[in-house]
């Protein structure tokens, strides 16, 4: 067997990969989740078209406590560009900007020991 043989590229498969809006969707709800803590039920989000790229609206409530103590700008800096990566990465869209909106107020349980 020849060294020319072993390194021969595999043939390319023909077809499409097609992602519904409802899979963006439910994707973009999941790396909002992931990023923020929330529960993905307490999520809203809205695509639009961004002349080629996404625009998403987003509405999530507020973790009172953040062991990191960071303030509220930093939490939605933090939470738009887990978006924007985020949706790059996994499916490969181009997200130009995030409106993120925080409505409510979801606190964190402690629980006592005994």
């Amino acid at each position: 067997m020849s060294a020319g043989a072993a390194s021969a590229p595999a043939p390319v498969q023909r077809g499409r990969t097609i992602l519904t809006a409802r899979a963006l969707h439910r994707l973009g709800v999941g790396i909002v989740a992931d990023a923020s803590g929330a529960d993905p039920r307490e999520i809203a989000l809205r695509w639009t078209d961004a002349n080629g790229g996404l625009h998403a609206a987003v509405t999530l409530p507020l973790a009172v406590r953040d062991e990191r103590g960071r303030t509220l700008e930093e939490q939605g800096a933090e939470l738009r560009s887990s978006l924007v990566g985020g949706m790059r990465e996994r499916a490969g869209r181009r997200v130009d900007g995030v409106d993120l909106r925080f409505s409510g107020v979801r606190r964190e349980k402690t629980r006592r020991v005994r």
